[in-house]
């Protein structure tokens, strides 16, 4: 998870206008993009496969 939490941390980082080297940034800045990237993880839905009915809700 905190693999998980750190790519996402950076892809926040670097989607900014203003993104420098993720690595020369301070551990401060580092932290408040890792707690932004928790919340983005925690809102996604689960990654549990679901039915192959489900597949494609609409189909005949």
């Amino acid at each position: 998870m905190d693999q998980e939490v750190e790519f996402v941390a950076r892809a926040l980082y670097d989607a900014e206008d203003d993104a420098l080297l993720w690595e020369a940034e301070p551990e401060i800045l580092k932290e408040e993009f890792r707690r932004y990237a928790r919340a983005a993880i925690a809102m996604m839905p689960s990654q549990e496969p679901q039915a192959r009915k489900n597949e494609f809700p609409y189909a005949a």
